[in-house]
């Protein structure tokens, strides 16, 4: 399968969601935002939110971040995982496609440690960066492969 640029990566959240975009040419990636869910806004305006964003930088295909079943945890996040993928699946017709997230927490924590910035103050930029590492990491693997 062809893989089409640019990518939007999503690191799932039950609070907040990181997003992450690369270049048209899939080299590079880059943070984007962090959306969070509220009270007042549920993973439906979320969604609104994605799809506003995938219009303004001509996004051509979705990366969602899965979490490697280590931990029983884990099943818990990956039905939700699914959840929202099949909610989001019936807004938009753009390819949807899974990139391990193992670790890229930890990546984007210690990034952000040796940028001086501690975890509690960057919540959601962990998020961002988050997505940011496991969508580098899906460009890197792709282009090896070309």
């Amino acid at each position: 399968m062809e893989i089409l640029n640019p990518i939007l990566a999503i690191d799932y959240g039950d609070k907040r969601f990181g997003l992450a975009i690369s270049d048209s040419k899939g080299i590079i990636a880059s943070p984007l935002k962090v959306l969070e869910i509220t009270k007042n806004r549920g993973q439906e305006e979320l969604i609104i939110d994605i799809l506003e964003i995938i219009e303004e930088y001509r996004v051509k295909s979705i990366l969602i971040g899965k979490p490697q079943m280590f931990e029983k945890q884990y099943e818990k996040t990956l039905k939700k995982i699914e959840k929202f993928v099949s909610k989001l699946s019936l807004q938009t017709t753009l390819p949807i496609l899974f990139q391990d997230e193992s670790y890229s927490t930890t990546q984007a924590q210690n990034m952000l440690l040796s940028l001086g910035q501690n975890s509690k103050s960057s919540k959601g930029k962990i998020d961002m960066i988050s997505a940011t590492v496991f969508l580098q990491d899906f460009l890197n693997s792709v282009n090896c492969n070309k």
